[in-house]
């Protein structure tokens, strides 16, 4: 909204272009120097209260630039009759010849928050000794030349506000529509950046959310100037005092000297709903040095509650989603989820010639002790079950609770026998567990699984085939006593051998 976009307007003689008062004024102390040859212009504004002349833009030499000199008007003197009649006055002395050019006029405040502003002063214009004077025809022409200027920049004024207005309206629309959107967007944390970077320009946009839990500010996202987005999941800051000022600003705390210096720059935006403080917003323009304005400051600020609610809402969206992908019981993904990762592990074992083993395993006798014992015993054994998994699994293994109490393993560059050890470690600690039964004669249950194992490239090609083949795997350890573990290729080779002898075909599985 801000950055590579000029609120222009073309100013009377020699075209020039302006945005600001300051920029206004020395487009004017430059077209007048030019327009009537002089050596040098000036800008004071004039403080009635203490009397002072305060020098603020001079232009000399073809050069335009801030200055600073305070001036008491001499009583009498060509500067106190043109401050006192509004009129222009002429003097000429030693130092050359001078034009004095009264002017009032009312100018907005850029931030908005002083409203309208009366500026009072008077341009002074200069020729060396040895050039001619300014007669009363050119000084009342020079005079019409900067009062024409005031005029303009009046005009200037409205445009660049309206602009303003305007951008403003459509940063309001565009911003809202970004945060509503968000709520449905997967990649909502992107969208809520992208849309803050992209309408107010800073150099870099982060985003900071509060872990409760672990008592953490935790790095989300970074949005910078080029448009990319990166994560910062890595900057992990204790929400403590005096760790990190992040978690000082946070808890309301001091900042700091850094915030001080750099406080025209860099803002700090505790994100909170409802009284509660969720996060830290920060932009910034530390690579740029440009000063944050305090429309946009202002501007931000009155988004905050519809960022920080947008975050929210995203964040209990991922949340909502993340519990329909996983079993509140077993804390294993669900099928669904399951088949989504199956894909990608299978592509990626195909594609870089991996191996890929698949465990699919069973609660034996399952049926029985829900019939038995109940529905609540039965959810105990699943819990347990799933907690026995969860904690003898790699980083990259991948379980699921494919349905009942089937349980399916997916173990992207094992072996066979690698997962046929991982299944003996499962089927022990599984084994070892005693479930309490308090109203049973035995007063607990003891669990055993039926696993069958298959792999990649070995015993199948196909997602398809590698899922069959586990679960006949499966299905022979089931008709075979239960409580063991079969490999598919163990399983082909038994059911070959039994061809040759002659053998009878697998019982039926109860």
């Amino acid at each position: 909204m801000r950055k590579n976009v000029k609120d222009a307007y073309a100013a009377a003689p020699g075209g020039a272009f302006y945005e600001g008062r300051d920029a206004f004024l020395r487009a004017a102390l430059e077209s007048v120097a030019g327009q009537f040859a002089l050596d040098g212009a000036s800008f004071y504004e004039f403080e009635e209260k203490s009397g002072l002349l305060r020098l603020r833009h001079r232009h000399a030499c073809g050069v335009s630039f801030e200055h600073e000199e305070d001036l008491k008007p001499a009583p009498g003197s060509a500067v106190a009759r043109a401050l006192e009649a509004l009129e222009p006055a002429v003097s000429k002395s030693a130092a050359g010849s001078f034009l004095f050019s009264p002017f009032r006029f009312d100018y907005c405040d850029p931030a908005g928050g002083r409203g309208v502003i009366p500026c009072f002063g008077l341009f002074r214009l200069e020729r060396g000794p040895r050039r001619r004077g300014f007669s009363p025809a050119e000084a009342a022409k020079a005079d019409a030349h900067l009062k024409s200027f005031l005029r303009d920049y009046y005009k200037a004024e409205f445009f660049s506000l309206n602009r303003k207005y305007d951008k403003n309206v459509a940063a309001i629309t565009e911003l809202t529509e970004v945060f509503a959107t968000a709520l449905r967007v997967r990649d909502s944390f992107r969208h809520i950046l992208a849309g803050i970077q992209t309408y107010f320009g800073f150099d870099r946009v982060r985003l900071y959310l509060i872990d409760e839990k672990n008592r953490k500010l935790k790095g989300e996202l970074s949005a910078d100037i080029r448009g990319q987005i990166k994560s910062i999941s890595y900057e992990e800051i204790p929400l403590e005092a005096g760790a990190h000022r992040f978690a000082d600003i946070v808890l309301g705390r001091s900042s700091g000297a850094f915030m001080e210096r750099y406080k025209d720059c860099v803002l700090y935006m505790p994100l909170s709903v409802q009284g509660v403080t969720i996060g830290l917003l920060i932009v910034d323009n530390l690579l740029s040095q440009q000063r944050i304005e305090p429309q946009e400051l202002a501007m931000l600020k009155s988004f905050g509650g519809q960022i920080a609610l947008a975050v929210d809402n995203a964040r209990l969206f991922d949340k909502v989603e993340e519990l329909s992908l996983y079993d509140e019981l077993t804390k294993l993904p669900l099928r669904r989820y399951f088949n989504q990762r199956f894909q990608e592990e299978f592509y990626r074992a195909e594609r870089f010639k991996q191996p890929l083993a698949l465990i699919w395993a069973d609660v034996d006798y399952f049926k029985e002790v829900n019939d038995t014992y109940g529905h609540q015993i039965g959810d105990k054994v699943l819990k347990e079950a799933g907690r026995v998994i969860l904690s003898n699994l790699r980083k990259i293994d991948f379980p699921c609770r494919y349905g009942g109490d089937e349980i399916i393993i997916l173990l992207p560059q094992a072996t066979g026998e690698e997962a046929r050890r991982l299944a003996q470690r499962l089927s022990q600690e599984l084994a070892e567990l005693r479930i309490p039964v308090p109203f049973s004669k035995a007063r607990e249950l003891r669990v055993t699984l039926s696993i069958g194992i298959s792999t990649f490239p070995q015993d199948a090609a196909t997602m398809d085939g590698l899922l069959e083949k586990a679960d006949d795997a499966l299905y022979w350890v089931k008709s075979h006593g239960r409580a063991r573990i079969a490999l598919y290729s163990e399983v082909a080779e038994e059911r070959k051998k039994a061809e040759t002898a002659g053998g009878i075909k697998d019982a039926p599985a109860s």
